[in-house]
């Protein structure tokens, strides 16, 4: 697996929720025709937003990123965001098989 992190820091709380709301299905959408396994988004701060996208392979990730993922990092400093970006490969996961993970979905 491979894992790619970004760490959105916004100038104000109208321009976070317009981009995000602006990308989210395009990121869905994009994400799903591309393999992506699972994307999780997290408001660290008032101003702050950590997404993090799972992806099967370094290859999947890389190309999902070149067709579709640079547009969106672009659309995000268009508005002025500061954009932190890191990733790698997943070195450990544990998943609890006893959950129903699509009943976690709230997208």
């Amino acid at each position: 697996m491979y894992k790619r992190i970004i760490r959105n820091t916004f100038k104000d709380q109208l321009s976070m929720k317009g981009v995000l709301s602006y990308i989210a299905p395009i990121v869905r959408q994009q994400g799903e025709g591309y393999g992506l396994i699972g994307m999780t988004q997290t408001e660290v701060s008032e101003l702050s937003v950590v997404i993090t996208f799972i992806w099967p392979d370094y290859e999947t990730a890389k190309s999902a990123r070149a067709e579709y993922g640079n547009k969106v990092v672009d659309a995000i400093r268009n508005s002025g965001a500061k954009i932190v970006i890191q990733e790698g490969i997943v070195e450990r996961a544990w998943f609890n098989d006893t959950i129903n993970m699509k009943s976690l979905n709230n997208f």
